[in-house]
C-alpha cells in the first residue's frame, strides 16, 4: 500500500471516530446480597445509581430499589437485539420492584436510564448461575453496565467500536506511514 493511502486511511479512522456514538460498558462482577440490597456505582462516577439484590420473595428474579438514587429502569427482563429508548415504560423511585419474567440460567438484561452522569439509556447485565444444593435460587452477579455515551439508543448485546479504539488504529497506521518515510529518507 502507498504511503498516501495508508495515510489517508489512517485520517479516515480517527477523524470520524471522534464525532460517532460510544457504547461503553462499565464491568463490575460483583454478586448481589441474598438479603436487604446493595446500592451500586454502575457508572464509575463514584454516585451510587441503584440498588440491587436477588429477590427473596420471588424465586429466581431480581430485587431493585430506587428510592434516593439517579437511575430508572424498565419493568421486564430485556431480549438481546432489544432497542433501550424512551418507548420503554421506566420505574424509578420505587421502594422495591421485581421484573416481571422469571430469569433464566446465564446472562440476562434490565434496561436502566442513569441520569447521575447524563440521560443515558443502557442496560445492566445480570448472570444468573445454578444455585448451590439447597439455596432455593439461583446466584446472581451484576456483570456490566453499558450505555451510550450520547444519549442515544442503545441496543442490547451490541457491540460497536468506541472511537479510542478507532483512533489508536488511525494512530498505528500513522506510525508505519512515519517508520516507512523515515525508512527511505535513510535509503535515499
Amino acid at each position: 500500500m502507498n504511503l498516501k493511502k495508508l495515510l489517508c486511511t489512517a485520517s479516515a479512522l480517527m477523524l470520524p471516530s471522534l464525532a460517532m456514538a460510544s457504547v461503553v460498558t462499565n464491568n463490575i462482577n460483583l454478586a448481589l446480597p441474598h438479603s436487604g440490597f446493595t446500592a451500586y456505582d454502575i457508572d464509575g462516577d463514584a454516585i451510587d445509581d441503584i440498588g440491587l439484590s436477588e429477590d427473596c420473595c420471588s424465586p429466581n428474579n431480581t430485587f431493585v430499589f430506587g428510592i434516593g438514587y439517579p437511575a430508572s429502569w424498565q419493568y421486564a427482563w430485556l431480549s438481546v437485539g432489544q432497542t433501550v429508548d424512551n418507548t420503554l415504560t421506566w420505574v424509578s423511585g420505587t421502594g422495591g420492584y421485581t421484573p416481571t419474567a422469571p430469569v433464566t440460567p446465564g446472562l440476562n438484561y434490565l434496561a436502566v436510564k442513569d441520569t447521575s452522569i447524563g440521560s443515558y439509556f443502557g442496560y445492566i447485565t445480570i448472570d444468573f448461575e445454578l444455585p448451590l444444593v439447597g439455596t432455593g435460587g439461583y446466584s446472581q452477579t451484576l456483570v456490566s453496565y453499558t450505555y451510550d455515551d450520547t444519549g442515544r439508543a442503545v441496543t442490547v448485546g451490541s457491540s460497536v467500536p468506541e472511537p479510542t479504539a478507532l483512533s489508536l488504529l488511525g494512530l498505528g497506521l500513522l506510525g508505519l506511514v512515519g517508520a516507512s518515510r523515515r525508512r527511505k529518507a535513510v535509503e535515499a
